[in-house]
């Protein structure tokens, strides 16, 4: 037998050995560990941003299947900015460990001790190409953070905390300069309010505040967000908008508005502002001397005897206006300004007005027919009908009406449905005929 090279057989040893102990490193399952705190110990100011870090470690050949997520603080707004991670590594004992790092952003809204509460945090590694991988699940300690409240800031108030603020605000149409806005039944004043901070996102800024006045429809709009980073530094904006429908005549004074920021470098506590405004709003001409007599709608059955009677009248009234008499003229316009003065002439223009697909129109009549029935009751508006009619989807179609009316929005619009509920919300009043709108009800019902 011819014997094997010594040269050969030290080779396959020594490829046996390491093979064994790539074998022996991949069958070792890795280990992992989880890292949760602040950035810096720094005692933070209410309003501003502190970086949180979540480090996940591993002494295994790759990561995968992160995933965690974050919860609601107490007193705060704990963010994530996105899901980009910072590669880190850390040799223990001689062996190599590789971490990610993810930073999370905290936003204190109150003074005193925040707590983060605990969550649970997974991923899995290999030890090797090929192996098994090993699953991890871990839970963060809850971390408590110490803020401070600016002196003088407004407690409760959602405080912005930066060194830089600035804010611009509008009206449409433009108000005058003495702080006023002359208007008429039916129009409509917008307030744009835009916000930006330096390091300090959108969604943080605080809303605006809750209107009611009454005589006016308040509608706001969705807030505009629009965050940019820039080099890692991170400027927010906020747009804010609402607009104010005038249902009523009369004088409404809009609050002032105030927007409250913390310079933490300059510890000066800053103010911006958002003036009152006066709303002068008037009748609509378009509507002058057609809102008299009560609201009226009843259902007269129809019968030969009264067509022929209808029929008769109208011939001698054809009769009469052909022969020349100015009396008869006088009595029949006499006779259609009374009718186009009532409730139900009305009413067919908010039919007309709905089939039109055009929802200004279509909240002009409704807003003229309303004011035939404020003689029940002064001061009914859309959605105070709509309401006091108990049909739900009459609110879910009036507050579209007044939505569309609002934006501006007028296309695919249809107030088919919109009319039929109005009217179903007709049915139950006692109210008299166009004929006898010459007589004045001597107890109207009331619309509680």
């Amino acid at each position: 037998m011819s014997r094997v090279p010594s040269r050969v057989l030290t080779g396959f040893l020594l490829l046996m050995t390491a093979l064994g102990a790539l074998a022996a490193e991949q069958s070792a399952a890795p280990q992992g560990e989880i890292r949760f705190g602040a950035a810096d110990r720094e005692v933070r100011w209410v309003g501003q941003q502190l970086e949180l870090h979540l480090e996940l470690w591993t002494d295994g050949f790759s990561f995968a299947d992160q995933s965690f997520v974050i919860p609601q603080v107490k007193g705060a707004y704990l963010l994530q900015p996105d899901a980009s991670t910072v590669k880190l590594s850390d040799t223990r004992g001689g062996v190599p460990w590789q971490g990610l790092r993810y930073t999370l952003l905290l936003y204190p809204q109150q003074g005193g001790t925040l707590q983060v509460p605990s969550f649970d945090v997974n991923f899995s590694a290999r030890a090797g190409f090929g192996a098994e991988p090993a699953r991890f699940r871990f839970s963060t300690s809850p971390l408590e953070i110490e803020t401070r409240m600016p002196p003088g800031a407004e407690p409760g108030s959602l405080l912005v905390t930066t060194s830089s603020f600035s804010m611009e605000s509008s009206w449409t149409p433009r108000a005058n300069p003495d702080g006023t806005a002359e208007l008429k039944v039916g129009d409509a004043i917008t307030l744009k309010v835009a916000r930006r901070a330096q390091d300090v996102p959108g969604m943080v800024f605080s809303p605006l505040p809750d209107f009611t006045i009454n005589g006016l429809g308040i509608y706001p709009a969705s807030p505009g967000v629009n965050d940019r980073v820039n080099r890692g530094a991170l400027t927010g904006e906020r747009t804010d908008s609402v607009t104010f429908i005038c249902e009523r005549e009369g004088t409404y004074l809009i609050p002032e508005i105030r927007f409250q920021w913390w310079d933490p470098g300059r510890e000066q506590l800053a103010e911006e502002q958002v003036s009152s405004l006066k709303l002068v709003v008037a009748a609509n001409p378009a509507w002058a001397g057609e809102s008299a007599g009560p609201a009226a709608k009843v259902r007269v059955p129809f019968g030969w005897n009264r067509a022929l009677m209808m029929g008769g009248a109208l011939l001698l009234v054809a009769l009469s206006w052909h022969v020349g008499f100015p009396w008869v003229r006088k009595h029949l316009q006499n006779r259609r300004d009374l009718i186009e003065s009532g409730e139900p002439w009305a009413f067919r223009k908010v039919r007309q007005a709905c089939e039109s697909g055009n929802p200004m129109e279509a909240y002009s009549a409704i807003m003229l027919w309303l004011s035939r029935v404020a003689a029940l009751r002064q001061g009914v508006t859309l959605m105070e009908w709509a309401e006091h009619s108990g049909i739900d989807e009459l609110k879910k179609e009036a507050t579209a009406l007044q939505e569309r009316v609002a934006s501006g929005l007028t296309k695919e619009w249809t107030g088919l449905r919109l009319a039929q509920l109005l009217a179903q919300s007709r049915e139950g009043m006692d109210q008299p005929s166009e004929a006898s709108h010459v007589l004045q009800a001597l107890n109207p019902p009331l619309i509680k």
